[in-house]
């Protein structure tokens, strides 16, 4: 009997009449079933006379299925699915206000930005891979179609559709030759336990797919449904910027989301990307916050609106192009990193140093650069070394004027009183200025992010029934120090008054 990994891939390739109109909305599906379970799984029509059906059993166990089509002859059989192994952990699922593997495995998003690297020479793309293979990062955002703007000139070997006649897309007829070798480097990122955060349309374009009417793009979804979501590290990111895209509105937005929601057996992640005004993160097929601002002193307050898990996959991009937006330097990425660890959100890289041959990572991929790299493998090694989520230490209470206790200080302190009478977003930033980012897990690990203040030392308020040992880190120079041993309570912490301090409390025992 065939075996399959756990969230390993079944395919069935089956030989049959050519459709006679859409080589997309085919009748073609299987029903696949494991004791109580049973899942009903589209095929997608892959040219020459041949279909292929895509399963990703989600439980071991054998599984029968049945194929139910009017274009190929009816078939059925069975498989074993067996556990996974190695770095298998399942899709990535929400869990609260983080995220984990199907399996139970952590997963803390250190994600990077390359929006056309499978539009590049094959060459480059190969050049992609190993440096992604080498580095940190185990999320990258990437577009399915092609990308126009600054840097971006160059035209794909292929498109996803054919054309027309008059020079616009079939979307009833894809290019094979396009989603083979699209998807062949989604599974090469798999293997390498690489998230692939596909967005699904952008702004920036010249030869038409942003303008495509609504039914047309519901055909693309359903051919991108269809043939990807069997991989397990797939994301949907509905929109780069969805605020840009002229020719789409709330009501497109809405049609996308649900009709993925509906239409993908796995459920992937799914989210929209912005550009100025956040994307309406609290409907329901929303699974977490996809958000692009360099404000990193509103990221806790995102997370207490919507209640759901936020990324910043857009923080701005280390490098030195003249655009406002590409010139980071690398320690302000690594900053924007440990603020958002530091608050209880996550970060997404991008890297944009200015080259003769525009060949610049955050659009084309090639190599990477900067120095913030190894400083987020760095950060990244921490995190997991904690081996716990970490939650945001404590509330800001003195963000919200009907607070009972504020209401009280106002009239008896001016610096209070006066604060409360700011604008909210500029009373947020002071209080982000006032205090380090702190989180926690329980009372058995903090950690405190100084950013650019630069003092000679640090009071921690720790549990007085615990013991704690004291770690110091500098996070450009990446080191961890111990400095105190054995600290319980109201404990000051020696610090070297520079910018870019961490502090780590670990209860002992």
């Amino acid at each position: 009997m065939k075996q399959v990994e756990q969230y390993g891939i079944f395919e069935l390739i089956i030989k049959g009449r050519e459709p006679e109109g859409s080589h997309v909305e085919v009748d073609l599906q299987a029903v696949f079933v494991n004791g109580d379970r049973k899942m009903t799984i589209k095929g997608f029509y892959n040219g020459n006379g041949e279909y292929r059906i895509r399963f990703m059993p989600q439980h071991v166990g054998v599984w029968t299925y049945e194929v139910r089509s009017t274009c190929v002859d009816h078939d059925a059989g069975q498989f074993e699915c067996v556990p996974a192994s190695g770095m298998n952990h399942g899709p990535v699922i929400t869990e609260g206000m983080g995220f984990r593997y199907a399996d139970g495995s952590r997963y803390y998003p250190f994600g990077t930005t390359c929006y056309a690297w499978t539009h590049q020479p094959r060459e480059l793309v190969e050049q992609t891979k190993r440096t992604l293979a080498a580095s940190p990062f185990n999320k990258i955002r990437m577009c399915v179609f092609p990308k126009s703007m600054v840097y971006n000139h160059n035209d794909p070997e292929h498109y996803p559709f054919a054309r027309k006649s008059d020079g616009t897309w079939d979307v009833h007829q894809p290019d094979f030759a396009f989603w083979e070798y699209f998807e062949a480097q989604i599974g090469a990122l798999m293997e390498m336990g690489i998230e692939a955060d596909l967005i699904l349309f952008h702004p920036y374009d010249r030869w038409g797919f942003s303008s495509m009417s609504r039914e047309d793009d519901l055909v693309y979804l359903d051919y991108c449904v269809r043939r990807l979501s069997v991989y397990r590290n797939v994301w949907w990111s509905l929109a780069n910027e969805f605020d840009l895209m002229a020719d789409k509105d709330d009501d497109d937005w809405e049609a996308f989301g649900s009709f993925i929601h509906q239409e993908d057996p796995y459920h992937h992640l799914t989210s929209v990307h912005n550009c100025l005004p956040l994307y309406d993160f609290k409907k329901p097929w929303v699974t977490h916050c996809s958000i692009q601002s360099s404000f990193m002193h509103m990221i806790r307050n995102w997370r207490d609106m919507y209640q759901k898990p936020v990324i910043i996959d857009e923080c701005g991009y280390e490098g030195t192009i003249e655009e406002s937006w590409g010139n980071l330097s690398a320690f302000e990425m690594v900053h924007r990193f440990w603020e958002s660890v530091a608050n209880g959100v996550y970060c997404t890289h991008g890297e944009t140093y200015y080259r003769e041959d525009e060949i610049l990572w955050w659009a084309k991929g090639g190599e990477l650069y900067g120095e913030s790299v190894e400083r987020i493998r760095f950060l990244k090694e921490v995190v997991y070394d904690i081996q716990e989520d970490l939650q945001p230490y404590g509330k800001r209470t003195m963000s919200d004027p009907n607070n009972p206790q504020i209401q009280t200080a106002m009239a008896n302190n001016p610096f209070i009183k006066g604060m409360m009478e700011m604008p909210a977003n500029d009373r947020e930033l002071l209080m982000f200025r006032l205090s380090p980012s702190t989180v926690q897990h329980e009372e058995k690990c903090y950690l405190y992010y100084l950013g650019r203040s630069c003092p000679h030392e640090c009071t921690l308020e720790l549990p007085d029934t615990a013991t704690f040992e004291i770690d110091v880190i500098d996070i450009w120079e990446m080191t961890r120090e111990t400095v105190i041993h054995q600290a319980s309570g109201k404990t000051k912490v020696p610090l070297p008054a520079k910018e870019g301090m961490a502090i780590i409390a670990t209860k002992k025992g």
